[in-house]
């Protein structure tokens, strides 16, 4: 044990020091993104907190596994440790995100998809922390909450990764969002279907006119609550059949593009178009994502290992008070 302690010195030392380095990276070495700016930066900390979230509650639940079948005291320790490490990261990657909605979509909280279901995970387990604390006899204690954290740790997938790709989503649109996908977009008409919607907002097509190499679209747009977002007026370059100008929705940082336009039949189609798409094109981003997401990882098993040996540390010293009362 003593030749550990030096390399647990160094091993925490080491690892201050690369978080610091990845915060200072974060400010100095990611670039800005055109239309995110500073707030491109905060994928260095939502992405690898929301990425610790589930490493940590899949860890709870294999430990939760091994102590059905094992039935050992340091399982049900790193079980529980893994759940609260587990929940801090995920109460991190709420609030990153919620900062990054307010910047990117006007608003911290829409009920989005992905929103919600982070907050039934967290009440998920939540209710894994009452239940342990509701129930005095041990074993019965680790029984019930271990067969209830498979339950838990089952669900996270879902919750996480499959529920938010399945519901179309308003703060975080999938198309706009997810590498490689696209958007269907809307497709409207003078003398047809001139009203749309995209997201939040209900698009109505007003007018096309051509201006020299440019076909224009009017389009009004109406936000939640059919509040006026005024006029906007994407265009589109002929000659090279390709999007011009890409102007901005009133309070998001999402733009509105011209992909097709037929200035004889009076027929546009319009799509979104989110800027932080290609964040992780850039070499010094993509590098930087990953040293956080290490650094976040050793972080977690840092934190969890050492909440483990609290926990049993605080029944050691509960059973010795236990038995010398009972010798008493």
């Amino acid at each position: 044990m003593a030749s550990e302690a030096p390399f647990a010195r160094v091993a925490k030392l080491a690892l201050g020091l690369w978080m610091a380095g990845v915060i200072v990276a974060m400010f100095l070495v990611v670039p800005q993104y055109v239309g995110l700016g500073d707030a491109g930066r905060i994928i260095i900390m939502h992405v690898p907190t929301a990425w610790v979230t589930s490493v940590a509650f899949v860890a709870s639940g294999i430990y939760s596994l091994r102590y059905l079948l094992k039935r050992g005291s340091n399982d049900d320790a790193h079980a529980v440790a893994s759940a609260e490490v587990g929940f801090i990261f995920c109460v991190l990657a709420t609030v990153t995100g919620a900062i990054f909605a307010q910047i990117a979509w006007g608003v911290f909280w829409n009920w989005d998809p992905r929103q919600t279901s982070i907050v039934v995970l967290l009440l998920i387990y939540a209710a894994y922390f009452a239940l342990r604390s509701a129930i005095d006899e041990m074993d019965r204690k680790r029984r019930l909450a271990a067969a209830y954290n498979l339950f838990a740790a089952a669900t996270m997938p879902f919750l996480l990764f499959v529920a938010p790709r399945i519901a179309d989503s308003t703060l975080h649109p999938n198309c706009a969002f997810i590498p490689g996908s696209t958007c269907d977009g809307v497709t409207l008409e003078l003398d047809g279907p001139k009203i749309g919607a995209l997201g939040d907002n209900v698009l109505e097509l007003q007018g096309i006119e051509q201006r020299g190499n440019l076909a224009v679209a009017q389009v009004q747009v109406s936000g939640p609550g059919n509040s006026d977002l005024g006029t906007l007026e994407p265009t589109y370059e002929l000659t090279s059949n390709s999007v011009a100008d890409r102007p901005q929705f009133a309070g998001e940082q999402y733009t509105l593009i011209l992909e097709r336009v037929n200035l004889e039949a009076g027929t546009v189609h319009l799509n979104i178009e989110a800027p932080g798409s290609g964040l992780l094109d850039n070499p010094r981003t993509l590098w930087t994502f990953f040293a956080s997401t290490l650094g976040f990882t050793a972080l977690f098993v840092w934190m969890y290992r050492l909440r483990a040996k609290i926990l049993l540390l605080e029944e050691q010293i509960t059973v010795r008070e236990g038995t010398y009362g009972l010798a008493l």
